[in-house]
């Protein structure tokens, strides 16, 4: 397995690339995947540029790739042989550690990664991968970004396109002895930032001196931004769902809430929003998780609001929707996507302790719980009993969507995976993806950590991204892959 090593300055994003060798992955199951369990997930709608990360990360990690998989060749729900080194790509900081939590991929194939260094020489990073999975060297230098915004605690969650190109980039960051901001970065599309947004191409934003994280970010039609996460009191008991606007300068756009920020309390708990996604009309679409006040458990929850960032009352039971169905199970959404007939889709993972499973519900427009999707209204999918973790959603044209995540151990002895599940309309596992709808593939040799913390469609793909662990540095890497669809 072919790791490239990422040497860099400490500020100002000045990186070099050389390489090193490991040892290539072994090839399991079907064309090297495997798989086992039931049903699960949903799609992506809009015609709108948004992703997140996972868990989470999480959240709605957009696809901008038109092909549906129909003109591919190749099994769909395998390694790509021709993307980086059998399917992968690692990338790796000498004695730093780093991890990827979102991926965009351009028109032109070129994929766009966005995580963090998190050692001695912290910031957000992001990287641009050539099609093949080679680094781009056009951007930044070598291909390679770093962008120091506080002095500690970097945390990239989601990444955008516009359509002339720019990048936007989501997270959040802090100083020593102040609490979490909004962090929102663009760059042109050669890596550098753009000094036409915000203060030299960066916009840091406070909700009333409160720990604020954002998670999830979706660009309008018009060019207008929005941000997604949360606001936590000082002792972080109390969280609610936050919400940005941005104008496409970077400041914030006033007819949103109060002086651009929104805030949604769902019922007096913790509560946190990971996927946002813009409807015509301005209304916007969020979902995440809120804590059950009578029992230890999350629920899922999608809130809708109007243009002017109040809360949309006509919309599920006052502007909510719970999956308060009972039982000790939580459910955690990581995205929310549209499909083609305006129906929400809810995807991420449940169960409160391991193994958890991949899951999927399906509302009506109206913010309905949709029964006939899946069984019941839910779809789930599991992979041979393991702890599976869904952090991402997509939809391809025709309504099929994937729910892409990490398969961790069920016990210590086998490794975390990478894992896919593509689901028909209907919330059925596709019988043409991997080996009966799921794909399960390793690590490469002698990597563990988060395989999957995001996900976009490409031409005729999936590429995924994560954090991968070199266990005989115990130094974590950029990790990327890519499937055929």
């Amino acid at each position: 397995m072919l790791a490239v090593v990422l040497g860099a300055l400490a500020l100002g994003g000045v990186l070099f690339a050389c390489g090193s060798d490991d040892a290539p992955p072994p090839c399991e199951g079907a064309a090297c995947v495997d798989g086992g369990g039931t049903e699960g997930s949903t799609p992506e709608g809009g015609s709108e540029t948004s992703t997140t990360d996972d868990g989470g990360d999480g959240g709605l990690d957009g696809g901008n790739a038109s092909d549906t998989g129909t003109n591919c060749t190749g099994p769909a729900g395998t390694l790509d042989p021709t993307f980086g080194n059998g399917g992968m790509v690692v990338l790796a900081y000498p004695n730093e550690t780093a991890n990827a939590k979102a991926v965009v991929v351009q028109p032109d194939g070129r994929i766009v990664v966005g995580g963090e260094k998190t050692s001695t020489a912290e910031g957000f990073a992001l990287v641009r991968l050539l099609a093949n999975g080679t680094l781009d060297t056009t951007f930044g230098t070598g291909g390679l970004v770093e962008t120091k915004v506080g002095n500690t605690s970097h945390v990239l969650r989601a990444l955008a396109l516009q359509p002339d190109g720019k990048i936007l980039a989501a997270g959040y960051t802090r100083f020593v002895g102040q609490n979490f901001d909004f962090a929102v970065l663009r760059y042109a599309s050669d890596g550098t930032l753009d000094p036409t947004f915000g203060t030299a191409g960066i916009v840091l934003t406070d909700f009333t001196t409160r720990t604020d994280q954002a998670m999830a970010m979706a660009l309008m039609a018009d060019g207008r931004i929005l941000v997604a996460g949360q606001t936590l009191s000082d002792d972080l008991t109390v969280a609610e769902m936050a919400f940005a606007r941005y104008n496409p300068d970077g400041s914030l756009d006033t007819t949103f809430g109060s002086g651009g920020r929104a805030t949604v309390d769902v019922r007096g708990t913790p509560d946190q929003a990971r996927g946002i996604v813009p409807l015509p009309g301005g209304k916007i679409l969020a979902a995440g998780t809120s804590r059950d006040p009578a029992v230890s458990r999350t629920d899922m929850v999608a809130v809708r609001l109007n243009a002017d960032g109040a809360l949309d009352t006509t919309f599920g039971n006052a502007g909510f929707f719970l999956t308060n169905f009972g039982g000790p199970g939580s459910h955690t959404a990581q995205a929310i996507v549209i499909d083609s007939a305006g129906r929400p889709l809810l995807g991420g993972f449940y169960g409160t302790t391991a193994p958890r499973d991949f899951i999927a519900i399906r509302l009506t427009a109206a913010g309905a719980f949709d029964a006939t999707f899946g069984d019941g209204g839910v779809a789930t999918a599991d992979f041979q009993g393991r702890d599976d973790n869904g952090s991402a959603l997509l939809v391809e044209q025709g309504d099929r969507y994937v729910l892409a995540g990490s398969s961790l151990p069920a016990s210590p002895t086998p490794e975390p995976r990478m894992a896919l599940s593509r689901h028909l309309p209907t919330g059925a596992l596709d019988p043409t993806f991997g080996t009966t709808g799921r794909a399960l593939v390793p690590l490469p040799i002698g990597y563990s950590g988060t395989p999957i913390a995001g996900a976009a469609l490409a031409p005729c793909g999936v590429v995924v991204v994560g954090g991968w662990n070199d266990d005989a540095l115990g130094l974590s890497a950029i990790g990327v892959a890519r499937f055929r669809r």
